[in-house]
């Protein structure tokens, strides 16, 4: 089982932001400025080291143009020569590069997907685009074949999946995780697939891991919109809250508390606990575990039950 408990949701955030750049790498400079995350990539093995640039932006005489480095000793370290300033050591630290570890972000994207551990994913369109696998998702009695698409804003990788999808027909759509936000697909669709951003499925806004019952809802047409912070799917399952956190719901009593929770939220209401459960408390209704995850938000004011967002 893949572990990623140790992320942020800056770090995810940043790795899905790397994967968006040209190159899935991260330099040195942009580093610095999220030490924090960087840290957490590292550790779990997301983010590796890739070598060293070999120019760097000058920064000397209010001069941000390239230059070339040359070597200053034996000990590695870099310098350019500036005009005004003569030979400018660059930190060692400032020139390092990292790269997205493919295979650790696969295993996290995919830990509850039950997908076969002997599957390795295959890279289908110049590290652009992977087949990762057929995922165990809700009840479907076979496996649902899972892609993997970064930079799906782009024409030129759109049209690179579009392609993929002809060459490699299958009996039933496939599912392209994409490391791209919502709002810079919206609208896009391609023949053969669903294209799903990876952030609208995750089981938490600091994780990467795709959850399997959140990819089923969206499979099912029960949609999550973006829009206001609570959204409650219409069968009652599925509740998302700030479009990052989401809860399910399998009991018909939870659901049926949840619903009237987020009822009395939008007409700026409360609710007594007796309306809600029998039980006494909302930690007996949900359940110590999803309790802890919910206590943030629902709070009692005299007696009454409600969001607090």
């Amino acid at each position: 089982m893949y572990e990623d408990r140790l992320l942020t949701a800056e770090a995810a955030d940043l790795l899905l932001a790397v994967l968006e750049s040209e190159q899935p790498m991260l330099n040195g400079a942009a580093a610095e400025f999220s030490p924090g995350p960087v840290a957490l990539l590292e550790a779990a093995g997301l983010l590796v080291s890739h070598g060293h640039e070999t120019m760097s932006a000058s920064g000397a005489d209010d001069d941000d143009a390239l230059v070339s480095l040359i070597r200053k000793d034996d000990a590695g370290a870099m310098a350019f020569l500036s005009p005004a300033s003569g030979l400018v050591t660059v930190p060692r630290h400032r020139l390092q590069l990292r790269r997205v570890e493919m295979s650790r972000l696969f295993a996290a994207v995919s830990d509850q997907l039950g997908m076969p551990r002997a599957q390795d994913p295959k890279s289908l369109a110049d590290g652009f685009l992977w087949e990762v696998g057929g995922a165990r998702i809700g009840k479907r009695p076979a496996r649902v074949p899972v892609w993997f698409a970064r930079r799906m804003w782009d024409p030129a990788v759109r049209q690179k999946v579009i392609d993929a999808l002809a060459a490699r027909p299958h009996g039933q759509a496939i599912v392209i995780l994409c490391s791209c936000p919502a709002r810079r697909v919206s609208g896009v669709a391609v023949p053969g697939g669903v294209l799903v951003p990876i952030r609208d499925v995750t089981i938490s806004d600091a994780t990467l891991t795709v959850s399997a019952d959140i990819l089923d809802a969206r499979l099912r047409g029960v949609a999550v919109p973006a829009e206001g912070p609570l959204v409650l799917s219409s069968d009652n399952t599925l509740l998302t809250i700030n479009g990052r956190l989401h809860f399910e719901f399998k009991s018909q009593p939870m659901m049926n508390a949840i619903r009237l929770l987020v009822d009395a939220y939008r007409n700026g209401k409360r609710v007594p606990i007796g309306d809600l459960t029998h039980h006494g408390s909302p930690q007996r209704l949900f359940g110590r575990d999803r309790w802890a995850q919910l206590k943030p938000y629902l709070k009692s004011v005299n007696g009454l039950w409600g969001f607090d967002l």
